[in-house]
């Protein structure tokens, strides 16, 4: 038992590293190419599908290669869905630090020109489809509030968390593997 539990947090910090590194590519991709300034009100909305689809596919090839190469290619939901959920935890963990480190040094007025960006974009749209302006107002009034780093790390931590443990159900409910004659 002591080699499965030494195993799975070898394996786990090894793949959360990954998953997070991977994330933080991501990132770096969707700033450094003005992707979501670029993409408009829906934008976040669709990079946020797009990454949640990137996590499940590396967290299932993740939790196959631990199953068939730590657990000898049998697995039961529990086993895979603590390894994924240690996974994730690692990785939002990763992505936290760099979410940090991006907001305070790399480029601290990120959140004020994305809002800045978002609002103007929301005024053309709701400009070309003839809203009144009064409606415009209290919509525009949404993006003055520039959120704060301790509200932004904490989202970080909240969409990561909550959405990765959904995504270890899925994985887990897939990736589960009984031996042949075996009764679970």
């Amino acid at each position: 038992m002591e080699e499965k539990s030494t195993s799975i947090w070898k394996s786990a910090l090894t793949y959360g590293f990954y998953l997070g590194l991977i994330s933080i590519a991501i990132s770096v991709v969707i700033w450094a190419g003005g992707i979501l300034e670029s993409m408009g009100l829906f934008g976040g909305l669709l990079i946020g599908l797009a990454s949640l689809v990137i996590s499940f596919i590396f967290l299932f090839i993740f939790a196959k290669s631990y199953r068939n190469n730590e657990l000898g290619g049998y697995a039961n939901f529990g086993d895979i869905f603590k390894f994924a959920i240690l996974v994730i935890l690692i990785s939002t963990i990763i992505s936290i630090i760099y979410t940090y480190i991006f907001h305070a040094f790399i480029d601290p007025g990120y959140m004020e020109h994305l809002m800045a960006v978002m609002q103007q974009k929301t005024m053309d749209f709701m400009e070309s489809k003839g809203v009144p302006e009064a409606q415009m107002d209290k919509a525009i009034e949404k993006f003055k509030e520039i959120p704060t780093m301790a509200k932004t790390l904490r989202q970080a931590a909240l969409s990561g968390l909550i959405g990765g443990a959904i995504l270890s159900l899925i994985v887990a409910a897939i990736v589960k593997k009984k031996e042949e004659g075996s009764i679970e």
